[in-house]
């Protein structure tokens, strides 16, 4: 079981590498908005998805089943004014706050991955749930970018 954890911890360790190979050197969409999203603005929003998810995480080992209400991305975006921000400062946070994931998930006990919560939307989820969703997240993303670059 622990070289399943293992590999989840990993795949999630080549995501701030393979975004940043992925828009290093391309001429970006000049799509500046809070709602309709271009390369800049989708990885802001994974930061804002890693962040949460870190923090669900957190609560999830000192609570004993907390409730969680589900994302709304739209108000996370005009929050943080994705359409402001720079390459540089969203590629900067997402690998800072991937490697606090990174930490937090290294230090889990086996057992650990199976804490529960409840969800809004999806019900029972335990924190191996939320990586293997983060890591869904991540490749919906990089093709979405992939996508929007034209390739």
């Amino acid at each position: 079981m622990l070289d399943a954890y293992r590999e989840l911890i990993d795949l999630l360790a080549e995501t701030p590498k393979r975004l940043q190979n992925l828009v290093e050197g391309r001429e970006l969409p000049a799509q500046r908005s809070n709602e309709d999203w271009g390369p800049i603005e989708v990885i802001a929003h994974m930061v804002d998805a890693e962040r949460l998810s870190r923090e669900r995480i957190v609560r999830m080992l000192a609570e004993d089943t907390p409730y969680f209400r589900a994302m709304n991305q739209l108000e996370l975006a005009r929050a943080g004014d994705y359409a402001s921000r720079s390459l540089h400062d969203v590629l900067e946070a997402f690998g800072h706050e991937r490697g606090e994931t990174l930490s937090v998930l290294m230090n889990l006990a086996p057992k650990d991955w199976g804490r529960k919560a409840i969800h809004e939307t999806r019900d029972e989820i335990t924190i191996e749930d939320i990586i293997e969703d983060l890591i869904q997240h991540d490749r919906e993303h990089l093709d979405q970018i992939q996508h929007l670059l034209g390739g």
